[in-house]
């Protein structure tokens, strides 16, 4: 049949609509999720999706890397926004297309027509519509080209149409689209900036509308006096935006301020050589961009910052304006959750919730008398029997994961653990927050995760419970550290006896205390095949 993937970050308000336009004839509903502080896993859960955590990279990065990591079974795969809904004419064109064999079906991939809801109201004009978006496509035979914003979908294959509509309707407000826009013009300021659309040939340019479009914006439109009054005049009176009513000359006149930030951000880029000002870190950001942002590379680059350099370490609860400022974006998603699992908004600082509830507690004291009466004294190689205790008590623990029966786990369902994962003897997993573990990791004996802190700054030494999360095939050596908030990227290495306080970047190689990155894995890896090689 179908497996559907959507991509999420606090999409409460969204999130039930998009799900029952799928559920009950879809095979699985994937939810990849950049760090929610809202119900948003409650309720993917609960309509029986797949949850996953991934740290944000990026719009076009976040879904590639589930295409090419999570289980998808079926032979073909739908890609939802939280916020759109399958119409019922839709559905059903996909379930007939669905139950053909899929060697009868000459298309691998299907553009879906798009409306948008503005204001209450579907909007038919203004350039809006139709919108086709490509969604559907055969499992393993497409992906997203690597763009900040804007990204389409490349298939390996002739595409197709479908008839039915894709309802895009965001139900968080006008605020929440004003901030979301705010930061596409920052990112596509910058694409304009740095990736300069060439001339892709008079062909391509009269035949491919996005190339055409493209490279408007990215050439024609910053040499235009007034670019955004042009862009007013083309949606509201060439492309009939004025037969949407007043709606239809609200979101003229709102996309054409929108154009107005682009050309502002990009003259601003110009002037200032390329570099990201200060101010920047202090923007709005929403629906995960500030998960591991996929400006992270382009900030470095654009700022003069090395690769190399660390980021500062996580400030507790209570921390000044000029400390969230200066937060990176992954470090500010961990001090906004710090906050919300304390119950606290930033209009209230000096109260906290309290930090377990009775249920928390009574679930903390069974799993103690588990723990030490039938999980520790366990045989070493019985690691099926103890996933089961695990997931009994609410841990996501993934196939041939291996656990020693000496580990010492403080809250089992804060523990989100992938396939083949290895955990040494004597580890300690202090799971007061949230501890994610990839796949086909490896964390030694007597390592110590460490997702619990306490603010200093009040007598009363409050619970902070800052996430932990450890890429796919990274190594956490004998007796190391990771403190709490840390984020270890896939294949990062993190040396012997060494304290991790802030993040490693993917593929990296760090060591001592603190830890400081000191060469690529990758080094290592060719150095490995040449000598199996014999060259």
């Amino acid at each position: 049949m179908i497996d559907v993937l959507i991509q999420t970050f606090n999409e409460e308000l969204n999130l039930p609509h998009t799900l029952k336009s799928v559920t009950g004839w879809v095979n699985n509903i994937f939810v990849v999720d950049s760090g929610s502080t809202d119900s948003t896993q409650s309720i993917a859960e609960g309509a029986g999706g797949k949850f996953v955590y991934h740290a944000w990279e990026g719009y076009a990065a976040q879904k590639n890397w589930a295409l090419e990591n999570l289980p998808f079974e079926s032979e073909w795969v739908l890609i939802l926004d939280a916020d759109e809904a399958v119409s019922a004419e839709l559905r059903d064109e996909i379930i007939a297309l669905a139950k053909r064999p899929v060697e009868d079906v000459k298309e691998f991939g299907f553009y879906l027509n798009r409306i948008f809801v503005f204001c209450g109201r579907r909007i038919r004009h203004c350039g809006y519509f139709p919108s086709y978006n490509l969604r559907l496509f055969r499992r393993g035979k497409a992906r997203y080209e690597k763009r900040l914003v804007h990204e389409h979908m490349l298939v390996d294959g002739p595409t197709g149409y479908l008839k039915g509509l894709l309802v895009h309707e965001d139900r968080r407000g006008l605020e929440h689209f004003f901030a979301k826009h705010n930061r596409y013009s920052t990112l596509e300021a910058r694409e304009i900036f740095s990736n300069p659309e060439p001339w892709p040939g008079f062909v391509q340019f009269y035949n491919d509308r996005i190339v055409r479009r493209r490279f408007g914006k990215s050439r024609i439109l910053p040499k235009l006096p007034g670019p955004w009054f042009w862009r007013f005049a083309y949606m509201y009176l060439v492309r009939g935006g004025f037969l949407d009513g007043k709606p239809g000359r609200q979101l003229c006149g709102f996309i054409s301020s929108y154009e107005f930030s682009v050309q502002l951000k990009y003259r601003e880029l110009l002037r200032l050589q390329g570099k990201t000002p200060p101010v920047i870190k202090g923007l709005s950001k929403v629906e995960g961009e500030d998960k591991q942002d996929s400006t992270r590379a382009m900030s470095n680059h654009t700022s003069g910052q090395s690769p190399g350099d660390s980021t500062p370490a996580l400030p507790v609860v209570g921390a000044s304006e000029a400390e969230i400022a200066a937060m990176t974006p992954h470090q500010r998603a961990l001090y906004d959750k710090a906050l919300h699992a304390h119950g606290r908004s930033s209009g209230d600082p000096e109260k906290f919730v309290t930090s377990w509830t009775f249920k928390q507690n009574i679930g903390r004291v069974l799993w103690m008398l588990v723990r030490s009466t039938l999980f520790r004294p366990s045989f070493h190689n019985w690691y099926g029997y103890r996933r089961f205790i695990l997931r009994t008590f609410g841990a996501k623990i993934g196939r041939d994961v291996r656990i020693r029966p000496s580990v010492k786990i403080e809250i089992p369902w804060n523990l989100d653990i992938g396939d083949e994962s290895i955990i040494g003897d004597d580890a300690i997993l202090y799971s007061l927050g949230q501890i994610t573990i990839g796949r086909r990791v490896v964390v030694s004996q007597y390592a110590h995760l460490c997702a619990g802190t306490h603010d200093y700054r009040y007598r009363s030494f409050p619970l902070v419970k800052p996430p932990i999360t450890i890429g796919d095939e990274a190594w956490v050596a004998a007796d190391a550290f990771v403190g709490p908030g840390v984020f270890i990227g896939d294949r990062a290495i993190l040396g012997a006896r060494s304290s991790a306080f802030r993040d490693i970047r993917p593929g990296m190689i760090a060591g001592g205390n603190p830890a400081r990155e000191i060469r690529p894995r990758d080094s290592l890896i060719t150095i490995e095949s040449d000598a199996q090689t014999g060259e």
